[in-house]
């Protein structure tokens, strides 16, 4: 039996890909699918009788939907949380 070597992997950024901000993303999960879709929040802001600012409506601005395998989600969210466990750890170590 041979010993099989992984792929070499190169990251570089596609060129449409842009960098936006972003204040919050919808999600769901089924057997059969993985969606992420992030999103901005655009209030819109008018000035009331006695000048104080008023919001109107707010638009939701999805920049970006993610659809993926059940299990790719599962593994970006196991991601993320080892991100925000790591996070919580070096706050308590900066208190």
């Amino acid at each position: 039996m041979s010993l099989k070597r992984r792929p070499a992997i190169e990251v570089s950024r596609d060129p449409a890909c842009g960098v936006t901000p972003v204040n919050g993303v919808y999600g769901t999960l089924t057997p059969v699918l993985g969606q992420v879709a992030l999103y901005y929040d655009l209030p819109e802001i008018r000035a009331g009788e006695d000048g104080e600012m008023v919001v109107e409506a707010i638009q939701r601005r999805i920049v970006f939907d993610a659809r993926m395998s059940p299990e790719t989600f599962r593994s970006i969210a196991c991601w993320m949380m080892d991100q925000v466990e790591d996070y919580d750890r070096q706050e308590r170590e900066n208190r």
